[in-house]
């Protein structure tokens, strides 16, 4: 099938997202999954919730599945660089054929224009591949938020809180405690938790938890990981000690995202791995865009840090890897974030920072972000020029950061990685006949 007509689905889908924007019911979805034939019921599912680390946690869930001989459908957002990724079974992402014959299927049964968002559509386009796959476990991160979210008609094996922090504030409230409500919205009566809250967002999901009579593990009470005296990582839970582990991903907050990963499986009989499926997924996982390294002359980092919690973290690990090396950082950000913050943590840091307009409506105007800047800047519209501009100036040993937002990271890859040329040229194409960009 022509790339054309593939260009032309996602156009569609673009179109309604930006008629709708973010409009968070349940009931539209309940109605049209009924109307479906219920496909979220097709396996066993992980819901996964939180406002950092959901996307790693629910790959490392998916890998560790996978390497257990499951068939695995993990659905995930946003993209990076292609639609397609957010629906995957077996490591393999959606066709375009099957998303083109896929939303005309909906349409066929929910009406040529449903009363349904843009990401209602998608949620339901995931299931209905993962029934047609015939996945065995299905991995499900939240899009916003967890209670309203269309993902939470599901009712999973068990549900995973990574950890809550300030984020997405326009939608879900504007303290810890509102917002932990929102995400400890996907808990169901029975169902265990597993969370990585903590401090007054912890006490949420625990009061959420013991409401439902569902059983709750919090991370670094109840389980954890560790680094050992000889430098290798042990996990410590109820279960047992498991160990030496390798997890395939950069970052001490991986660890966390791991140990929460682990347990959540060790809690769902119905889905728990075998030992050797664990310690291969965690060594095997791949999650682009959160700490990859994609050139080390001068050494370059991607990460889709995208508030001030994310950055937090981004900054911590900088400086355990940049000594000798002078930073420079890439940063465009959505206006909706608290940009101020995290340009105020990448300043004390950074010899450079050059400000750019991810390619995505909602993104933050260059000259706000510059104004805030403490440290020299620049301003460069466009992310590939500024990229380039970026990297032509910076020396061998210096340390330059991609970061801000994962729509920036899905920006660069295409640069660093031409193999994704292709589908970024795509996404281009249906952008443009939606009118998005």
């Amino acid at each position: 099938m022509a790339s054309a007509a593939y260009a032309g689905t996602l156009a569609w889908l673009y179109r309604l997202e930006r008629q709708h924007g973010i409009d968070l019911k349940l009931e539209r979805v309940r109605r049209a999954a009924a109307a479906l034939g219920h496909p979220e019921r097709a396996a066993p599912t992980v819901h996964i919730a939180g406002t950092n680390g959901k996307g790693s946690t629910a790959a490392m869930v998916a890998t560790m599945l996978g390497a257990d001989g499951r068939r695995v459908g993990l659905y995930t957002s946003p993209h990076l660089v292609s639609f397609r990724e957010r629906i995957v079974v077996g490591g393999v992402p959606i066709s375009e054929e099957a998303v083109v014959e896929g939303v005309a299927r909906l349409r066929r049964a929910l009406g040529p224009v449903p009363d349904l968002t843009c990401f209602e559509l998608i949620t339901l386009l995931g299931w209905l591949h993962f029934a047609d796959a015939g996945v065995e476990a299905t991995v499900l991160e939240v899009g916003l938020g967890g209670r309203l979210d269309a993902t939470n008609v599901v009712t999973p094996e068990i549900s995973v809180v990574t950890n809550v922090g300030m984020d997405h504030e326009a939608f879900l409230g504007n303290d810890l405690t509102s917002i932990a409500a929102e995400k400890a919205g996907i808990i169901k009566p029975g169902v265990p938790v597993v969370s990585g809250a903590d401090g007054v967002a912890g006490d949420v999901v625990a009061a959420r938890a013991g409401v439902l009579g569902c059983r709750l593990e919090v991370h670094g009470r109840d389980f954890g990981m560790t680094e050992e005296s000889d430098g290798t990582l042990v996990y410590r839970s109820p279960a047992g000690v498991r160990g030496p582990l390798e997890v395939g991903l950069a970052g001490r907050h991986q660890r966390v995202n791991a140990a929460l990963a682990v347990r959540a499986l060790e809690l769902a009989p119905a889905l728990t791995p075998s030992a050797p499926a664990v310690v291969a997924g965690l060594a095997g996982v791949r999650w682009p865009g959160r700490l990859q390294l994609v050139r080390r002359e001068p050494l370059v980092l991607l990460d889709g840090a995208h508030n001030p919690a994310g950055v937090a973290a981004l900054v911590a690990e900088i400086e355990a890897r940049a000594v000798g090396r002078r930073v420079r950082v890439l940063f465009g950000v959505m206006r909706d974030k608290g940009w101020e913050t995290m340009l105020r943590a990448l300043a004390g840091i950074a010899e450079e920072i050059v400000v750019t307009r991810p390619r995505q409506p909602r993104s933050a105007e260059p000259n706000a972000l510059a104004a805030v800047i403490s440290c020299p800047h620049t301003i460069c519209d466009d992310p590939v020029a500024a990229y380039r501009m970026l990297l032509a100036r910076s020396a061998p040993r210096d340390l330059v950061v991609v970061t801000g937002s994962l729509f920036l990271v899905g920006d660069v890859l295409p640069i660093v990685d031409p193999a994704r040329a292709a589908d970024a040229a795509r996404e281009r194409a249906a952008a443009e006949l939606a009118g998005r960009c």
